[in-house]
């Protein structure tokens, strides 16, 4: 089965949030940032505590609130790296600079996509690129788009508008989804 379909700067958009939430290494990555953060945070929560138990019990409001000042970095930081809202907006705006030329709506390449027993090929404006089922990390489907993430971290999107209508978009979709249980058998 073969199908051609523009693909766009909102695409492009998905793709990216879609493979930044799968991504192992993406994954890993936000931990260690998110570990930290949370470190520096502690320690700054600590010192805070600390020097507030030193100086008594006289301690007049004022001095205790800038005594807690520098914790207001750090609090901005954690709600910034764990707010999965501030991630979707960064990826957002990363794809967005990627293809700054591109309006909303616009077509960033054109591809051809074949499905077949062996694998999924992909032809694109830029180049080609071929993914064995026994490769095939996870395969998704939303209202939109349907999604998926080869084991060494590719991903590819095939939008809803590539088909001519549901029925043909849910059965791709379970193609898809049968060839990959074929493989892993």
């Amino acid at each position: 089965m073969t199908i051609e379909y523009d693909l766009t700067i909102e695409d492009m958009v998905a793709l990216t949030q879609y493979h930044s939430e799968r991504s192992p290494r993406e994954n890993r990555r936000r931990r260690v940032v998110q570990g930290v953060i949370a470190l520096v945070f502690l320690l700054l929560l600590f010192s805070a505590v600390d020097s507030i138990r030193k100086q008594g019990a006289d301690l007049s409001a004022s001095w205790i609130a800038v005594s807690s000042v520098p914790m207001i970095c750090p609090t901005i930081l954690l709600v910034l790296v764990f707010s999965t809202g501030v991630r979707r907006w960064s990826t957002n705006r990363s794809v967005h600079k990627a293809f700054p030329d591109v309006e909303p709506g616009g077509t960033i390449a054109s591809q051809k996509l074949t499905v077949s027993a062996d694998e999924i090929h992909v032809q694109a404006d830029a180049g080609e690129m071929a993914l064995a089922w026994d490769e095939v990390a996870d395969i998704s489907k939303t209202d939109e788009r349907i999604f998926v993430f080869g084991a060494s971290e590719q991903a590819l999107v095939i939008p809803r508008r590539a088909f001519a209508d549901q029925a043909a978009y849910d059965a791709f979709y379970d193609e898809l989804q049968s060839y990959r249980v074929r493989s892993s058998n």
